[in-house]
C-alpha cells in the first residue's frame, strides 16, 4: 500500500463528497495524501491516529488532515452499523488565494493549512445547527466532484462557510488551550512509544530499550501497541523512517546513502526496497518528481 496517495487538485481544486457510506471494514494502514482533508463522520466506529495521538472515532466529529500528514484510520464496520462520511479534501494554495477578500478568514485557514493544529478533532459538532444545515443544503447541490465552474463555485461557497464556522466557534479548542481527552492505557502507551521511536530514528531499533524505558515486558509492550495502533512497533517504525526520508529528500541536497544512515538503515538497497514499497517509487525518482512539481 502507498504511503504517499498523488492527486491532480490543480484540475479539481475542491473535492467535495457529501454523506457517503462503507459497509464492510477496509485495510487499515498509515498514508497521507495531496491537499487538506476535512472529514465529518456522520456514523461509525473506531480510531484514528494523527500525530502520535489517538483519537476514536465518533458520530458528529470533524477530523482535519494538513496536507501530507501522515495518519491511519481503523474502522469497525459491519452492515448493521456503517461508516458515514463527508470528505472535504482541498488544494489549500487555491481556496487561499481566493480567500483574499476576507483577510480574518484567509488568516485563520492559513492557520488550519500551515500551523500546528493543538486539536485537530472536533467532538459533537452536531451542538451548533448550522454545520449539519450548511452540508444538508450543499449536498442537494454539489452532487459530486467535478470540473463544471458551477460546481467548483459552489463548493467554494461551501468552504469559506463550513471554515467561518470552525472559526467563530472551535478556534481556541484547535489552537489554544484544548481539553484533555481521556485516553485508554494502550492508547498512553502507544502514544510514548512513538516518541521514543521518533528518537531512536537514527538507530536500529531496539525493543528491548523502548520496554525498559517504559517499564513493561517486550512482549506486552508489542500486543498494547497493536492493539492500540493495530500495526506492530516495527511496521510503524518503518513508516516514521520513510517519512523522514521524504521530509530530507524534499529540504536538502543529502545523497540517498546519507539519507539511508541518517533514518538507522545503513543498508541502502534495503531503503530504496523499502521507499519504493510504501511510497511507489524509488528515493531519486521521487526527488526528480520533486523537481518537476515544486
Amino acid at each position: 500500500m502507498k504511503l504517499i496517495h498523488e492527486m491532480d487538485l490543480t484540475k479539481i481544486p475542491f473535492h467535495l463528497k457529501f454523506h457517503y457510506a462503507s459497509y464492510s471494514d477496509s485495510p487499515n494502514f498509515y498514508h497521507s495524501h495531496q491537499g487538506l482533508e476535512l472529514i465529518y463522520v456522520h456514523a461509525g466506529q473506531g480510531d484514528i491516529l494523527i500525530n502520535r495521538n489517538v483519537y476514536e472515532i465518533r458520530p458528529n466529529s470533524l477530523y482535519i488532515f494538513q496536507p501530507y500528514q501522515l495518519h491511519r484510520i481503523r474502522l469497525h464496520v459491519t452492515p448493521e452499523t456503517p461508516y458515514i462520511r463527508s470528505k472535504f479534501l482541498m488544494e489549500p494554495a487555491i481556496l487561499y488565494d481566493r480567500l483574499q477578500h476576507l483577510p480574518l478568514l484567509q488568516f485563520f485557514f492559513l492557520q488550519i493549512w500551515k500551523h500546528e493544529i493543538v486539536q485537530p478533532v472536533i467532538f459533537d459538532m452536531d451542538n451548533n445547527p448550522y454545520v449539519l444545515e450548511l452540508m444538508r443544503e450543499y449536498q442537494s447541490r454539489i452532487k459530486k466532484p467535478s470540473l463544471d465552474p458551477e460546481a467548483q463555485e459552489e463548493s467554494f461557497l461551501f468552504l469559506t462557510q463550513l471554515f467561518q464556522l470552525l472559526k467563530n466557534n472551535w478556534h481556541t479548542h484547535l489552537f489554544g488551550e484544548a481539553p484533555v481527552l481521556v485516553q485508554k492505557r494502550s492508547h498512553h502507551m502507544a502514544e510514548q512509544v512513538i516518541q521514543l521511536l521518533e528518537k531512536y530514528i537514527h538507530e536500529p531499533l531496539e525493543l528491548d530499550r523502548i520496554a525498559a524505558e517504559i517499564h513493561v515486558t517486550k512482549h506486552h509492550l508489542s500486543r498494547l501497541f497493536k492493539k492500540a495502533t493495530g500495526s506492530t512497533i516495527s511496521e510503524y517504525m518503518t513508516v516514521l523512517r520513510i517519512q523522514r526520508a521524504r521530509i530530507l529528500l524534499e529540504t536538502t541536497g543529502q545523497s540517498v546513502e546519507q539519507i539511508s544512515q541518517d533514518i538507522g538503515l545503513g543498508n541502502v538497497s534495503y531503503f530504496c526496497e523499502i521507499f519504493k514499497r510504501e511510497v511507489g517509487m524509488t528515493p531519486l525518482q521521487y526527488r526528480l518528481f520533486l523537481l518537476k512539481h515544486p
